[in-house]
């Protein structure tokens, strides 16, 4: 649990990347790359003051950056590579890799390395091999977030709750909304579900022990015990009158705004808690709450890049911004400025991001969890749309509280194994 008052911190760092480290050897022509990306707002501010430094470095080359919202990127990129618009580099969210992979043409980034892959190897691991085929790599992490807990000490303090001991389990977090709605009269707390409540459902029945879905992402197994009883939550949180019936952007702006108790979302929101608390409210943070005795473990959200360019002078280019945004400097510096989760290993060993956490205490939960985080699961390359569908009806049952998870939830696995089924 982490709270001090922030009045002014200077994410910004001068650039002290030599040149060589983030160019290709290659002479440029005036070469354009597209980039499709869903950053927007300081986010974006960050992204693109990285992409000018590249081309600062890179004088012949110039990258232009197209926007999409992130529930439309997906779409976005399919019909600008269907319709044969530029596509150079793409952001792809991570659960969708597997699709882009069986109906895109995607470039293998090891063979586009040309034998030099030692770049690759600076990324974690387990965030690497979302986009791995054999030996072959598709994706690298780029805008990874993990799941934590934001919560309003004013409320707490006003609830008769103690700010210094936030929720630390599952159990805790439930009978502390409780106390706060009856006590303030002020939403408890709720709990992300983002597109089609499939991120907040994984996260939730993962960190309980459950898993998702199996290894090639064809079939559901979350009807398990510790499956059923994470998913009861969602509903207590219904039952007990802590959550209101709401979308994800009116949790955040209820959060946002004082008016809600604790939110549990991504770290990539991190950013923004802080700015909008700022003389509004106390703002605290801590891990996301465990389940029971199980070990935490918390599957990352967020997007990949992957890599179209086919025309020789484009991907020679492209490759060398993904080489440049690669660098442990350069990849922390997003994560600052950001707050998206350091995609690459031992990201403390890097002087401005172990200042960067000495300064701004709220980033450590992000830091703990690296450990404790899981590859998002991917779905099959058919039938994700009408599971998905599935998963987001289960919650809306759940939340009706006409039913326990023990009945709800395993006739909506068996309905996504249907829908899945043309995959095995």
């Amino acid at each position: 649990m982490l709270y001090f008052s922030l009045k002014s911190l200077t994410l910004g760092v001068g650039l002290a990347v030599a040149a060589s480290l983030g160019a290709a050897p290659h002479a440029f022509a005036e070469t354009e790359i597209t980039f499709y990306h869903y950053q927007s707002g300081g986010n974006y501010d960050a992204f693109r003051a990285i992409l000018d430094d590249f081309e600062a470095q890179n004088e012949d080359i110039k990258v232009k950056d197209i926007f999409a919202q992130s529930q439309q990127i997906t779409a976005e990129v399919q019909a600008a590579l269907a319709a044969g618009r530029p596509v150079d580099v793409a952001t792809v969210i991570g659960k969708n890799i597997v699709y882009f992979l069986n109906n895109t043409d995607a470039v293998d980034l090891v063979e586009a390395s040309k034998g030099d892959t030692e770049w690759l190897d600076g990324y974690l691991p387990n965030f690497l091999d979302l986009g791995r085929v054999g030996d072959a790599v598709y994706a690298i992490p780029h805008a990874y977030g993990t799941p934590m807990l934001y919560y309003n000490r004013d409320i707490f303090a006003e609830a008769g709750l103690d700010p210094e001991t936030p929720p630390a389990t599952w159990a805790e977090f439930l009978a502390a909304g409780k106390t706060i709605t009856e006590k303030t009269g002020k939403p408890g707390g709720a709990h992300l579900h983002a597109s089609m409540g499939d991120y907040g459902t994984m996260v939730m029945v993962t960190n309980a022990g459950a898993t998702y879905l199996n290894a090639d992402g064809t079939e559901a197994e979350f009807d398990s015990p510790e499956g059923i009883a994470a998913l009861q939550n969602w509903q207590d949180m219904a039952k007990n009158g802590m959550m209101p019936i709401a979308t994800d952007s009116e949790w955040s702006g209820a959060f946002m705004g004082g008016q809600m108790g604790m939110y549990i979302t991504s770290s990539a929101g991190l950013r923004a808690a802080v700015d909008a608390s700022e003389g509004k409210f106390a703002l605290g943070v801590a891990n996301y709450p465990l389940f029971k005795d199980a070990p935490r473990r918390v599957n990352n959200s967020g997007a990949a890049l992957m890599l179209y360019s086919k025309d020789a002078e484009k991907q020679a280019a492209a490759m060398a911004l993904l080489r440049f945004i690669s660098q442990k400097e350069i990849a922390n510096r997003w994560s600052r400025e950001s707050g998206y989760m350091p995609v690459v290993q031992d990201p403390l060993s890097d002087p401005a991001m172990q200042e960067y956490v000495n300064s701004f205490p709220y980033v450590k939960p992000v830091i703990e969890q690296m450990s404790q985080t899981v590859p998002t699961n991917v779905w099959p390359a058919k039938g994700t749309l009408e599971a998905q569908t599935v998963i987001r009806a289960m919650l809306d049952e759940l939340w009706a509280a006409k039913r326990p998870a023990s009945e709800i939830v395993p006739e909506a696995v068996a309905k996504v194994n249907a829908a899945l089924a043309v995959n095995r």
